[in-house]
C-alpha cells in the first residue's frame, strides 16, 4: 500500500520513543510545585501527543500566562532528566534502517521543541536516519501538528502540487492523522502509543499498524 512512498514522517513520541516516565513525571513535579492537585501518572498519559500548553490548560483551567509558567516548571525538570526518560520501541530502528536502505526519505514531525528532540535522537543515536528533524520552538510557535508538518513538508521541498502523493505521516494520535489528510498524505496509525479510547473511531486512517515490524510490512506489499 506505501511502496509507491518516497517520503516517511514520523512523530516522535508514542511512535518512535516511549515518554511516558519523563513526560507524566515532569507534568506532576509542575503541577505539585505550583500548587496544583496531585495526579497520578496514568491519569496523565493522555497529554503526550498534544501541545504541552493545551494540556496544561485543560487540566488545571487556567489562563495562557498560567499555563506558560506551568510549562517553564515542568522543563525544569524535563531539560535535566525527563528528556533522557525515553525507551525506544522495540523494533524502530530496525524499522529506520530498513527504509532508509531501500531509500526511502525520512523526516521527524513533532510538537515537542526540536531541542529535545534531537537530544532524544541523539540518546539512541538515530539521528542518522533522518533528512528532516522539526519540531516547535520553545517560544511555544509552530506547535500544532498541522504548523509543524508544514515546515517539515517546505524542508524536504514538498508543496501542494509536487511529491505529496509520495508521502505518508506514522503516528499514533489523532493530531498526526488529522494534520497528514489536512495535506492531501496518506497516514499510518500505530496502535501501540497513546490514543485515548475511542480516539480512532470514524479517523479513517489509511492503515493501522500493531507494531514497528508492522509499519515495515506495509511498505513491503
Amino acid at each position: 500500500m506505501f511502496s509507491d512512498c518516497k517520503y516517511v514522517i514520523f512523530d516522535l513520541d508514542g511512535t518512535i520513543t516511549d515518554p511516558k516516565v519523563g513526560i507524566t513525571t515532569c507534568a506532576k513535579f509542575a503541577l505539585k510545585e505550583m500548587g496544583y492537585e496531585s495526579r497520578a501518572e496514568q491519569d496523565l498519559t493522555w497529554m503526550i501527543g498534544p501541545p504541552l500548553l493545551n494540556t496544561f490548560i485543560k487540566i488545571t483551567g487556567c489562563d495562557e500566562v498560567e499555563g506558560q509558567r506551568l510549562i517553564d516548571k515542568y522543563r525544569e525538570r524535563y531539560r535535566v532528566l525527563g528528556v533522557h526518560e525515553n525507551k525506544l520501541y522495540p523494533g524502530i530502528e530496525n524499522l529506520l534502517k530498513q527504509l532508509k536502505d531501500s531509500g526511502k526519505i525520512l523526516a521527524i514531525a513533532s510538537s515537542k521543541p526540536t531541542f529535545f528532540v534531537e537530544q532524544i535522537l541523539d540518546d539512541f543515536n538515530l539521528r542518522e536516519y533522518f533528512n528532516v528533524v522539526q519540531g516547535s520552538d520553545m517560544a511555544g510557535k509552530h506547535v500544532e501538528k498541522e504548523d509543524v508538518l508544514k515546515i517539515a513538508l517546505s524542508k524536504l521541498d514538498i508543496t501542494e502540487n509536487t511529491k505529496l502523493h509520495q508521502t505518508v505521516m506514522v503516528g499514533d494520535r489523532k493530531f498526526d492523522i488529522l494534520a497528514a489528510k489536512s495535506f492531501g498524505m496518506k497516514s499510518i496509525a500505530v496502535t501501540y502509543g497513546y490514543a485515548v479510547d475511542g480516539e480512532w473511531d470514524n479517523l479513517k486512517a489509511d492503515a493501522f499498524a500493531s507494531s514497528p515490524t508492522e509499519i515495515l510490512s506495509l511498505f513491503n506489499q
